[in-house]
């Protein structure tokens, strides 16, 4: 069994993605403060979980998360917040506005306003921000816990690099995931959550929202993105999987480890597709939210192309970026399979100094510059840009292996009783 995908744009991780959606409000005698579970001696109550249960399902595209879903993500947040209190990290209030805040500009959004709505659909601002505290709490825990065991040596990264170089000869997929424990519900019920995912996929919920909200994987703040994987580098049950679809589609559940996985194929490209140009690009962005009313958007487009119109070469945008997203200006230096597809289709055949028209994303309108454009990039390749690029990417591998193992460790010895 298959499903089919929306696209996909790295953002925060966290249900509140989808901004602007409507909650069927409880009634104040209808709120139960009852607790439910209790974690190590901290309690979840069923307004907690009432609260989750709004989020996660609008966050589906209106799909019903059964409660005890809602109930798992609940106990893992607690215990990344006492895992992370333990640790001496404890996000503070400004921290977790400005994880709300990065939120909220991601989506084209004024922060406040956004509280705001959510606080007249019902949702209290603790759920709002324990939420964030959870995600701020463990992206600072991990660094700090483990980059003192992390080593990447020179031979990783010659290896990593040659892997790389090997895209030229091999198919690449573009690929993103959605990782679930095989925690003490079993195999079973893991492969059983996994399947109601796919039904959910198959009537056109977004894989990115479910991702961001329900995988436990590295990727889930990414919306599961991955990117581009050569096919040699692919595990051989990814690879078996994952080498019968084509684009847009996903796996059936399958399991690797302690872990049940979704695999989204957003894309595949050939050894005749590898263009071995790179790009330096800028940008001017125009926020607007994927779910905008159609007049709304209509507006954003607008202001693009009256945008477009003032920009004449990348160090105008650089003079006009401060009134526009926060993610406008330089982008740096891109190969085409680094970029997006559509930003890719748009920028592929523009010489230096073009302009594209604007490009939509879930950011809203980017209206992008070719800065410059170096036609043979062997020799950049090798530099050592690229290798401490390499490296980064290896210790983030590594990172997010040290964190599902935590992760694994926290729920083995938890105390948890449910009532």
């Amino acid at each position: 069994m298959t499903g089919t995908m929306k696209t996909i744009t790295p953002t925060l991780r966290g249900v509140l993605a989808a901004c602007v959606i409507t909650f069927a409000t409880l009634p104040v005698g209808a709120q139960d403060y009852a607790p439910v579970v209790i974690v190590n001696d901290e309690i979840i109550t069923g307004y907690d979980i009432a609260q989750r249960q709004l989020l996660l399902t609008a966050a589906s595209g209106g799909e019903p998360i059964s409660r005890d879903q809602v109930i798992d993500l609940l106990i893992d947040d607690l215990l990344r917040l006492q895992a992370a209190r333990k640790a001496g990290v404890t996000p503070n209030k400004e921290q977790i506005d400005a994880g709300f805040n990065e939120l909220s500009s991601a989506q084209g959004r004024d922060p406040q306003a956004m509280r705001n709505y959510f606080r007249s659909q019902g949702i209290s601002d603790r759920a709002l921000d324990k939420q964030i505290a959870a995600e701020v709490a463990w992206r600072n825990l991990i660094p700090r816990t483990f980059m003192p065991r992390i080593r990447i040596t020179d031979s990783e990264v010659d290896e990593a690099m040659g892997s790389s170089a090997a895209a030229i000869t091999e198919n690449q997929y573009l690929l993103s995931e959605i990782r679930l424990p095989i925690d003490a519900r079993g195999e079973a019920a893991a492969i059983a959550e996994a399947n109601a995912i796919l039904a959910q996929l198959s009537q056109g919920s977004s894989f990115g929202e479910i991702a961001r909200s329900r995988s436990q994987g590295s990727t889930a703040a990414a919306g599961g993105d991955i990117g581009w994987v050569n096919e040699s580098s692919l595990s051989n049950k990814t690879r078996e999987m994952v080498a019968p679809l084509g684009k847009d589609r996903v796996t059936r559940p399958y399991v690797v480890g302690n872990e049940v996985i979704l695999t989204g194929v957003r894309n595949i490209r050939g050894p005749q597709d590898n263009n071995p140009a790179r790009y330096r690009l800028s940008q001017l962005v125009v926020g607007v939210a994927p779910d905008a009313a159609p007049s709304i958007a209509s507006l954003a487009l607008q202001r693009a192309q009256a945008t477009r119109a003032q920009i004449t070469d990348c160090a105008s945008v650089e003079a006009l970026k401060a009134g526009y997203l926060p993610i406008s200006g330089d982008i740096g230096e891109l190969a085409p399979n680094q970029m997006p597809i559509p930003v890719r289709n748009a920028v592929i055949n523009l010489p230096k100094g073009g302009i594209t028209e604007p490009v939509r994303s879930n950011d809203g309108f980017h209206i992008i510059v070719v800065c410059d454009k170096i036609e043979n990039a062997a020799a950049a390749s090798a530099t050592s840009p690229d290798e401490d690029q390499m490296r980064r990417r290896l210790t983030a591998a590594k990172l997010s292996r040290f964190s599902s193992s935590l992760m694994r460790k926290l729920r083995r010895e938890a105390v948890i009783e449910r009532r």
